[in-house]
């Protein structure tokens, strides 16, 4: 459970960062973060299973040791079946940290995209009360004559 969490602490600490962002992403929804976040977690699953399974292998490798020469081959079918199991998790996690990190830029694209938009408003704001308030400046001296 401890390393669900710290994987979605890191993941989400990843996605936050807007100072990774890059021009070349288009925008990720939510709902692909989340999947990502979750296929993470999958991969976190797997990987405790495969040491699970490589404990059980090293009791399973002894007992054939023990057992003669003839179990052996048995056993090194299943220490190369153990190994690229393992070899096929870590391209798993290593794809799934490249969209991570995909996803992080692409947020940061869209954040600094609403920070602009939010700075060019409030300046559209200002100007639109400002004419406002000569406006009715105007229609005060109008109204004194």
């Amino acid at each position: 459970m401890f390393k669900k969490i710290s994987i979605i602490t890191i993941t989400l600490s990843i996605l936050t960062t807007s100072s990774i962002a890059g021009d070349y992403c288009s925008p990720i929804p939510l709902n692909e973060v989340i999947g990502a976040t979750n296929t993470v977690n999958d991969s976190s699953d797997l990987s405790a299973s495969l040491v699970t399974t490589s404990a059980n292998m090293l009791s399973l490798s002894t007992s054939l040791v023990d057992a003669g020469s003839a179990a052996n081959e048995e056993y090194v079918k299943a220490m190369l079946q153990l190994s690229q199991d393992i070899l096929d998790m870590a391209d798993n996690i290593a794809k799934m940290a490249d969209k991570i990190l995909v996803m992080a830029d692409d947020i940061g694209d869209m954040a600094d995209k609403i920070v602009e938009t939010q700075r060019i408003q409030s300046a559209n704001l200002s100007l639109t009360q400002r004419n406002i308030l000569k406006a009715q400046a105007n229609f005060n001296s109008i109204l004194e004559k």
